[in-house]
């Protein structure tokens, strides 16, 4: 699965070569994997559908090693790998060997992130699911750990995940893409949604909006989306026309794209994983179509 990256104003995407598939614990000795940004993925031995895509600026070296811990006796925490505690219900439950690729990048923390969406979402295209274990989604019969951080010890908050009876969100199967990753960005039936038409980003126009959650994405003056993203459209929205009168990094990118406009769709069916899958297809849509990702994405 090679999927494409690199990122700059309408280029096309650079190839993303995926290095050949290691035991997960062959990733951690010397010379196993490089010591170098980018991204890696996860899977059982031989499995067609991933486990896991993920992306770091640090090292890819230094990201698989935080993956000890789903050898241990105990469920590890979300700290200091997210998908540690589903890799090591992975294994207890199905008793699969883990193997890792990595895909050395050279690229600042935006492009990394919209690679990472463009593999996730060629994945999805290709298989019809996202890779099990993202967007917190863990194996049935298991509950996730906390995270691990003084703030949760300090509240008695903290704690170890396990075998569960419960039926949990994180349980249910994400969602397949609504359509293909082409077609033009702005359109209404894009990646195969039916989206609300383009309206100014107003007070007035924000209060007819329903307050119920779904998908959302700003444009401006410029080619292309300023924005998407998923959650409760109207309070989303909302607090994006805040950041127009704020000196935040995002707020500079609105202001320089201003008047934006918005489009959106409602789907309160849908659980919040699955509104990250299709959030992370419009973004991949998007950098595949431009060669970037929406202008404001990923930067805060």
């Amino acid at each position: 699965m090679d999927g494409r990256g690199g990122l700059d104003g309408g280029a096309p995407l650079q190839l993303v070569r995926w290095s050949a598939w290691l035991p997960l614990h062959a990733c951690w000795v010397p010379g196993g994997v490089p010591a170098l940004p980018g991204l890696y993925r996860i899977r059982a031995r031989d499995d067609a559908v991933l486990g896991y895509i993920g992306q770091t600026g640090r090292s890819v070296l230094e990201r698989l090693r935080a993956l000890r811990g789903v050898y241990g006796t105990e469920m590890p925490y979300r700290d200091p790998h997210t998908a540690g505690p589903a890799l090591w219900a992975w294994i207890k439950r199905d008793g699969v060997e883990l193997e890792a690729s990595v895909a050395p990048v050279a690229a600042d923390a935006v492009e990394r992130k919209a690679l990472e969406a463009v593999a996730i979402a060629l994945h999805r295209q290709e298989h019809g699911v996202s890779p099990r274990w993202s967007f917190g989604r863990m194996p049935a019969g298991y509950a996730m750990s906390s995270g691990n951080n003084a703030r949760l010890v300090a509240a008695g908050t903290r704690h170890r995940g396990g075998e569960t009876s419960d039926e949990l969100a994180a349980h249910v199967a994400g969602v397949p893409p609504r359509g293909p990753l082409d077609g033009h960005v702005e359109s209404t039936a894009w990646c195969g949604h039916q989206w609300s038409p383009w309206r100014p980003l107003t007070a007035a126009n924000l209060a007819s909006v329903p307050n119920g959650e779904g998908l959302y994405r700003m444009r401006g003056a410029a080619d292309g989306l300023v924005y998407v993203g998923e959650g409760r459209v109207r309070a989303r929205l909302a607090a994006h026309a805040h950041k127009l009168n704020q000196q935040s990094e995002q707020g500079r990118v609105f202001r320089r794209h201003a008047p934006l406009e918005f489009s959106a769709l409602l789907d309160e069916g849908w659980l919040s994983h699955q509104r990250l899958e299709l959030e992370t297809d419009l973004i991949a849509a998007h950098a595949l179509a431009l060669g970037r990702p929406p202008a404001a994405q990923f930067i805060g």
